[in-house]
């Protein structure tokens, strides 16, 4: 039997490469969250291969460890403040914390402006597209991009300023006109680096750098089929940071697995049943007898043969995302929901026999009424029903049907950017009427999310440089984040609890991600008066540009 705690390079594709420490630049990966997660993000994997390919550098991994209160490094007995150069993975706002507990149980200075020496403390992935300034004080600068040649060239230089003996601010000045570099002090703004800027095309899909018995995803070689989604929803960051969307070509994708023979692929994507080739090449893995997972799907890809092959080829649950608790409120986010078609993906699904069907939902809406709750009963109705019609005269259909509810989350650089956040009762009396509701059903189960996190998530995605101050007290207090706002001199109903002004400047506009401010004002126009907007069309951005996004 496999040892779960077991981690395997991917023979034949990529293996870790021994080498000395003397004559490189020493670099250390953080990934500010457990080792399970970090196996499970290809960001960060992404990157370390990257770096493992080029004999300028000496490359280590290092993970948040809970028990310890700071970083492990699985490879070695080298400590985070061993290297010159430290680069930190953010994926989400809780990163923030972590990132300066980990400077602090390494006695590494927790503000850069305080640091006379080396190391250079930096941060790239999908935190910094968004909004990376609650912990700039922490860094000496961001990398805003995904593509590979440009890191590597601003790596490579900083290689050259370590190796002649050059002090920290020599370096940063050396790097601090790069594409894609935000020096804070140096940088006015900043454009997000994107390979082939433009294209439809994912001509380089992220993959697992490592198969893990601790992954989430476990003993799964993952791979991305598609990047970025064309539907728009006015809450969702993803949908805006990574414009245009993009998808992967099915051959390429079958000679990354062809090379690797791996027993699981997992299919990574924020819109996977977008991907017209997504069952014939989940058909091609069967034939190769090669198991897989994928993650949440739309119900108007769900078709009957599709949902027969996945069925037999032993999935068990689908994932459904509703977001909305009404029709109103759907359109209003821009949703594109066909509800018919959804109530015909519940009914074969049931037909089936899925042990599980996982609905998520978010409450807390700009708008949200009582109305809404009145179309939400009629709503779990009408899915009932097409689970008791799925089953026909078995006794048998969909043995469970989850549904959890998540607070709404203003995020950067989305229509509802402006938007005000619903208190912590407000939600939680959303939760009770919703629960009620649901308790009306048989083998239906309601959850949802802890809102004082919500909101703490909420105030990092929409804080300046004054929140660093708040993440310093958190640390002080074992991460306790009610402590440290007892302590904090801001308010953080001043973040979070207003509906901030249109012309009001905002702290991640000194980002340019590609989006213009005129559009996402439109579709924030377009949420209130309900109205539907387009997804992104099949074509090059140089032929579309709507959003203001140009190759």
């Amino acid at each position: 039997m496999r040892d779960k705690n077991r981690e395997d390079s991917i023979s034949g594709l990529f293996r870790p490469k021994s080498r000395e420490w003397g004559g490189r630049l020493p670099v250390d990966l953080v990934f500010p969250e457990e080792r399970s997660l970090a196996m499970s993000t290809l960001g960060w994997q992404a990157v370390y291969m990257q770096l493992e390919e080029e004999e300028a550098f000496y490359v280590q991994r290092f993970f948040w460890d809970r028990k310890k209160g700071g970083t492990v490094n699985p490879d070695t007995d080298k400590k985070l403040s061993d290297f010159p150069l430290v680069c930190f993975s953010l994926t989400f706002e809780g990163d923030y914390l972590k990132l300066i507990q980990s400077l602090q149980a390494e006695g590494i200075e927790v503000c850069a402006g305080n640091r006379d020496h080396w190391p250079l403390i930096m941060a790239g992935g999908p935190g910094t597209f968004i909004n990376p300034f609650p912990v700039m004080p922490s860094l000496d600068f961001i990398y805003v991009g995904e593509t590979k040649d440009t890191f590597i060239y601003i790596a490579g230089t900083l290689k050259n300023s370590f190796l002649e003996g050059k002090d920290r601010q020599q370096a940063l000045k050396t790097i601090a006109g790069f594409p894609g570099v935000y020096t804070p002090g140096q940088t006015h703004r900043v454009s997000r680096q994107v390979a082939a800027p433009g294209s439809r095309r994912l001509e380089t899909p992220a993959h697992s750098a490592f198969v893990s018995g601790q992954s989430v995803f476990r003993d799964s070689f993952l791979v991305e089929i598609n990047r970025g989604c064309p539907h728009g929803c006015r809450f969702c960051a993803a949908g805006f940071v990574y414009r245009p969307p993009r998808t992967a070509r099915m051959q390429k994708l079958k000679d990354l697995i062809s090379g690797i023979r791996p027993g699981k692929v997992g299919l990574v994507g924020t819109a996977l049943t977008d991907w017209p080739d997504l069952e014939d090449f989940l058909r091609w893995l069967e034939a190769q007898k090669i198991k897989f997972s994928l993650s949440s799907m739309r119900s108007d890809g769900l078709n009957r043969s599709f949902l027969e092959f996945l069925r037999r080829s032993g999935t068990r649950s689908i994932t459904l995302a509703v977001e909305g608790i009404s029709r109103d409120l759907r359109a209003a986010v821009n949703k594109h929901f066909d509800r018919e078609k959804f109530l015909q993906a519940v009914e074969e699904i049931s037909r089936l026999q899925f042990n599980t069907l996982k609905l998520y939902f978010i409450l807390g809406l700009p708008g949200e009424s009582g109305k809404d709750f009145q179309d939400l009963e009629q709503f779990l109705e009408e899915i009932q029903q097409a689970r008791f019609k799925g089953m026909g005269n078995r006794k048998k259909g969909i043995g469970l049907i989850k549904i959890s509810a998540s607070m709404f989350v203003p995020k950067p650089w989305t229509p509802l950017q402006w938007s005000a956040m619903i208190s912590r009762q407000e939600f939680e009396s959303r939760c009770r009427q919703f629960k009620k509701l649901c308790s009306r059903h048989k083998a239906v189960r309601f959850a949802s999310e802890n809102p004082f996190q919500a909101r703490i998530q909420g105030l990092l995605a929409r804080g300046d440089e004054k929140v660093h101050e708040l993440l310093l007290l958190a640390a002080e207090n074992q991460g306790s984040w009610k402590k440290a706002l007892d302590r904090w001199s801001m308010d953080m109903e001043h973040y979070i609890d207003r509906q901030i002004p249109l012309e009001e400047n905002l702290p991640w506009e000194r980002l340019d991600i590609g989006v213009e401010k005129e559009y996402l004002k439109r579709e924030w126009r377009r949420y209130w008066q309900g109205s539907l907007t387009s997804p992104c069309p099949d074509m090059e951005c140089s032929q579309c540009c709507r959003c203001g996004m140009q190759a």
